[in-house]
């Protein structure tokens, strides 16, 4: 055989052998979305995001996506595309199973009813019940009470829930108690240091009626704690900071501006905590990375129908742009 021949057939297996054993790890930043969820996994210490939509040819269609991402310092990798295309998902995380779970949503024209848990590379349903259909409500675990809460969002184009349903992981049951007014598209954390349900804000049952109330409940009773705040507001990113504990939002829209303001509830009250850092948006949710201490923002609507796809962190004082 010619030496020469022989050489590169020795370099192509010395190549193949090296690259057994070497794994790319191929990232890039995600599509522009809005309408997606993030949550935080406190096994893998990353932050997911899943799903969301993105209007396209001037707003006249969308594109949806069933892709999920995780997100660790300034890298995004794309873990799959797993069921099927949904915006205004919820995510709630489970401790005790270490799985990322899924409720309601909008697709194909609908709000969905599904509770589902992602397992591996596939969402596995664990309950559809057609009276819990919501897009963009409330979903939350309490790890007190080890139940799944959900609250209010949309049962569809012509009515907002105001019900609460709690999960005990084996059936929903519809809690038979005064709830906050009909809403969607507020925020709503498990505040782990007060061990209560926090929600803000959100848009009634017409787009004129926007709130900013804060609300609590504890597994018994909802219970109005603070009219006075951030303006009243729909669409926020927002997240719960453990190490703070503080219930944190950003942005939104008033229904006539798009804001780009941060503010923090302790429990007590609220305090505006910035006024700079990611560009106005509505719907550029968050997520907090426990280990890292940092809570991560992504994307969002800049204004109709442009949506964006940057990345941002909050360090407890300032805000950071994160590039890829």
């Amino acid at each position: 055989m010619n030496s020469k021949i022989y050489q590169r057939i020795a370099l192509l297996a010395t190549c193949f052998i090296f690259l057994s054993f070497y794994t790319v790890d191929v990232t890039t930043t995600p599509p522009k979305r809005a309408h997606h969820a993030m949550i935080y996994h406190e096994k893998e210490q990353k932050v997911f995001m899943i799903g969301g939509s993105t209007p396209e040819h001037g707003g006249s269609d969308f594109i949806f996506y069933n892709d999920v991402w995780s997100f660790e310092r300034t890298r995004w990798t794309q873990d799959g595309l797993y069921g099927d295309k949904r915006s205004g998902l919820s995510l709630a995380y489970d401790p005790l199973t270490n799985h990322i779970v899924s409720m309601g949503g909008f697709s194909n024209n609908q709000s969905l009813s599904d509770l589902r848990i992602l397992r591996g590379d596939k969402w596995v349903t664990l309950m559809n019940d057609s009276a819990t259909a919501t897009t963009d409500g409330g979903f939350i675990y309490d790890i007190l009470r080890d139940k799944f809460v959900a609250f209010g969002g949309s049962f569809s184009r012509e009515k907002i829930n105001s019900d609460t349903w709690e999960w005990d992981r084996q059936s929903w049951i519809k809690k038979n108690i005064k709830n906050p007014d009909p809403r969607m598209a507020f925020a709503m954390v498990y505040d782990t240091k007060r061990k209560k349900t926090v929600l803000f804000g959100g848009m009634g049952d017409t787009p004129d009626k926007i709130f900013g109330d804060t609300w609590e409940y504890d597994g018994e009773s909802w219970i109005k704690v603070a009219t006075e705040g951030p303006s009243a507001r729909m669409a926020m990113g927002y997240t719960y900071d453990t190490k703070r504990g503080l219930f944190l939002i950003f942005g939104g829209t008033s229904g006539s501006a798009i804001l780009a303001d941060t503010w923090g509830w302790d429990g007590i009250a609220w305090q505006k905590l910035a006024t700079h850092g990611p560009s106005p948006r509505m719907m550029g949710y968050m997520a907090y990375d426990r280990k890292r201490d940092k809570a991560v923002l992504f994307g969002g609507r800049s204004k109709w129908p442009v949506d964006i796809n940057d990345t941002w962190e909050w360090n407890g004082t300032t805000w950071t742009e994160v590039k890829s």
